[in-house]
């Protein structure tokens, strides 16, 4: 199983018509326009979530979403921030088959007087993303890196405690920034995939439960001296993040 997260996000005009929102670079997955390339080893949809203060709706389309109709998403997180519990549309145990090379675009809608920030986050899979069941660690990890606004910003992560040698498989992960809203891990060598999920910026936020523990199966394997990289999407320029890695030694 493996899985990656991207990103939407542009300035969206006041109105009841959707806009296209703008995809955010990514060094993994073609652009083409506004949209990204379906690639034919992640062709499936996992779960989809909008962020933006007045943000009321969503929607993705492609040539097989067409099929039927676009594919309109009502569970947005209303403001800067992801909402207490995350609002998205999850489909992690039965995603949705798009077809490979396909463009996919995403469309949103805001209701405030001037131009608002939107953006759409979505996370294509090779197949159910089904829990792994597994006794795992928390370890935490800092870095105080200047993140870019609405852009994906690289951090290097600190760990506190040095790791046992070997190798670690990263079963869940949680992350905090004061602007944060999404993030992914970036791996050194090995998978290019980079798996992602939600941010909060305050102490009590609630992700998915499925984030957690294995909930999402195996993100990705390192070694012990080689922890992997944090992408951090934010709507502000942090200079302070966090992150909790869910790890279980596998070699």
């Amino acid at each position: 199983m493996a899985f990656h997260s991207v990103i939407y996000s542009s300035s969206l005009a006041i109105g009841s018509v959707l806009v296209q929102v703008t995809n955010v670079g990514d060094p993994i997955i073609a652009t083409t326009g506004k949209g990204f390339i379906v690639p034919p080893t992640l062709s499936q949809l996992a779960m989809v979530a909008g962020v933006g203060t007045n943000l009321t709706r969503a929607q993705l389309t492609s040539g097989s979403i067409r099929k039927m109709f676009p594919w309109d998403f009502d569970r947005m997180n209303v403001g800067t921030a992801i909402e207490s519990p995350a609002r998205f549309s999850d489909f992690t145990m039965a995603p949705f088959q798009l077809t490979p090379y396909e463009e996919l675009d995403a469309f949103a809608v805001q209701s405030n007087a001037a131009a608002q920030q939107g953006s759409v986050f979505v996370t294509l899979c090779d197949g159910p993303m089904r829990p792994l069941l597994a006794p795992a660690q928390t370890v935490h990890a800092t870095s105080s890196t200047t993140l870019v606004a609405n852009a994906w910003t690289a951090c290097t992560m600190v760990l506190d405690n040095g790791l046992d040698g070997g190798t670690y498989a990263i079963v869940g992960a949680s992350a905090f920034s004061a602007g944060a809203q999404f993030f992914r891990l970036a791996p050194r060598g090995g998978p290019v995939n980079r798996p992602g999920g939600f941010a909060t910026q305050a102490r009590d936020g609630l992700v998915p439960a499925g984030q957690r523990y294995g909930g999402w199966g195996q993100w990705m394997q390192f070694q012990n001296l080689q922890p992997p990289q944090v992408e951090f999407f934010s709507a502000s320029a942090d200079t302070s993040e966090e992150v909790y890695f869910d790890l279980v030694k596998v070699g």
